[in-house]
């Protein structure tokens, strides 16, 4: 079954209910689109995409836009045909769309106005692009005004009924490490992912589903696929620099549930600590549930959250490649019981942990998590060697080191390509991370290997401090003396901000560049 017949079930059944609700809080925008609207402009922009642009089953379509009610509508029209969604990255530079539209060979590109200065200097080079849909403000006259799209009048059922096998997306992953893998997911896959993460987060047809993280992402895509399926209401925040729009959104739509990474749940304890905000100025008597992801979650910050929020917190886990968030969770009773763990597996996810040789190691031993799920890609596009790296027999390598306790939960240690070799010993970034964001003038911190002549690598900390607080090497040296072994405390301190992706990660990549020369660490691991 197509994955976007699920709208137009729900437009047959549920036509009146509310789908989805966009605001905008800077300018007291929001719009609203009922189940029957929605499909009407699914269908509307398919219908134009086919009659108009000649898109086929098959097909590739590119896409760069913000969260709002078009980019569901344009992404839902394109799986509707049986075309290929290509959702890019909004930080993406010229560059990195040019090696996308490289590898997937779009006929159509969507693009919001915004991205006009990242899209028009490589535009010559777009050779298979025939048609550029425009959405904003500002549409330059060799591209097509999305308002066209929006008022043509066919509005006919044009639903192709693929197999579940049929590609569905190429999704570029926002991993820490290397150029970005055209991840392919099938209809298949995606229902799945629905399934699972309608049964970890009870999910009801009367819920409200809050994002304001990129929808390009598969843990905000993917974590309101069971919304979608079951019927129930999203709510898009386009604007979130300010905590106060979250807390509003959440208590005058009704959301039940949300999806945090840890700069927004550190954003929002400052202005509660500042007093910038009074978490009891706003009922959120129907926010239940919040995931937080997408990185290890520091305790302090986890306890925190815990302590100042209303509702059910869980640490949550998962990767493109298996099914994007909520592949593992680590639900509300457990998160200050468990300090550090993703939880168990999820609906429908098998895992275990294996060494190097590829045998299954027993409880306290570190080594790579690997998981079998039909939530899972289908593998990476053209690239038959590295899917057949990644997975094998069935499951799935995630390159994630990690280990297990006696009671089964899973606890990440670091990424196999993280990790530093120091002195002939193994030492686990995210270990030191943990312990030194303990620090109350620290806001954020990423360790790194950086080269050293006598023991290989020694241990660099980038330390970003809080507004207005002060620290000096040895300061930072001599506190984490107090938290760790003597060969894991950092021999090299830099104060700086800590550049992330738009879903939170540590961009290690480009500290490795800027303080080290080099992108990738070392290889540890063949």
């Amino acid at each position: 079954m197509n994955y976007s017949k699920y709208a137009a079930i729900h437009a047959r059944h549920l036509s009146n209910k509310i789908c989805l609700i966009e605001r905008t809080p800077s300018i007291g925008k929001r719009r609203t689109l009922t189940w029957k609207q929605f499909n009407d402009a699914i269908d509307r922009t398919a219908n134009y995409l086919a009659k108009e642009c000649g898109v086929k089953d098959g097909e590739y379509v590119m896409h760069l836009q913000n969260n709002s009610l078009e980019w569901l509508i344009t992404y839902y029209a394109v799986i509707r045909l049986g075309a290929i969604i290509v959702p890019l990255n909004f930080r993406f530079e010229s560059s990195d769309v040019l090696y996308a539209a490289n590898v997937c060979n779009p006929r159509v590109f969507f693009l919001g106005s915004e991205f006009l200065k990242v899209v028009q200097p490589i535009q010559n080079k777009l050779e298979t692009v025939r048609h550029y849909i425009c959405i904003g403000d500002t549409v330059p006259d060799d591209m097509i005004d999305y308002a066209k799209v929006d008022a043509y009048d066919d509005v006919s059922d044009v639903m192709n009924d693929v197999e579940d096998n049929h590609d569905l997306a190429m999704m570029f992953t926002s991993g820490t490490t290397g150029t970005p893998k055209p991840v392919m997911q099938t209809h298949f896959s995606l229902k799945n992912t629905a399934a699972g993460n309608g049964m970890t987060y009870f999910v009801e047809k009367n819920d409200n589903y809050l994002f304001f993280l990129p929808l390009f992402h598969s843990g905000t895509m993917f974590l309101w696929a069971p919304f979608y399926t079951t019927g129930a209401t999203g709510t898009i925040l386009r604007e979130f620099n300010d905590p106060k729009y979250i807390l509003e959104a959440i208590a005058e739509e009704k959301c039940t549930d949300v999806l945090f990474v840890v700069p927004v749940g550190i954003m929002i304890l400052n202005a509660i600590e500042n007093g910038t905000i009074n978490i009891a100025d706003y009922d959120l008597s129907a926010w239940r549930y919040m995931e937080i992801g997408a990185q290890p979650v520091p305790f302090d910050i986890m306890k925190n959250l815990v302590e100042n929020l209303p509702c059910g917190i869980s640490n949550i886990y998962g990767i493109t490649e298996g099914g994007g968030g909520g592949l593992f969770n680590l639900y509300p009773e457990d998160v200050l019981r468990k300090p550090g763990s993703i939880g168990k597996p999820t609906y429908g996810v098998e895992a275990k942990i294996i060494d190097f040789e590829g045998n299954e190691v027993p409880a306290h031993s570190i080594g790579e998590l690997v998981f079998a799920t039909e939530r899972m890609m289908k593998g990476y596009h053209g690239n038959p060697k590295m899917t057949a790296a990644t997975i094998q027999d069935g499951w799935l390598r995630t390159g994630d080191l990690v280990q297990t306790d006696e009671e089964g939960f899973f606890y990440i240690v670091d990424r196999m390509k993280d990790m530093i070799t120091s002195g002939g010993e193994n030492i686990y970034p995210v270990e030191i991370e943990d312990a030194l964001m303990d620090h109350p003038d620290i806001e954020d911190v990423a360790c790194i290997g950086y080269p050293d002549d006598r023991l290989v690598e020694i241990v660099l900390a980038v330390v970003q401090l809080k507004k207005g607080r002060s620290m000096t090497e040895a300061e930072l040296i001599e506190y984490a003396a107090s938290k760790m072994a003597k060969y894991k405390i950092p021999r090299k301190v830099i104060f700086d901000d800590i550049p992330r992706s738009a879903t939170g990660k540590v961009r290690k990549p480009l500290i490795r560049e800027k303080y080290t020369g080099r992108k990738e660490a070392f290889k540890k691991l063949n």
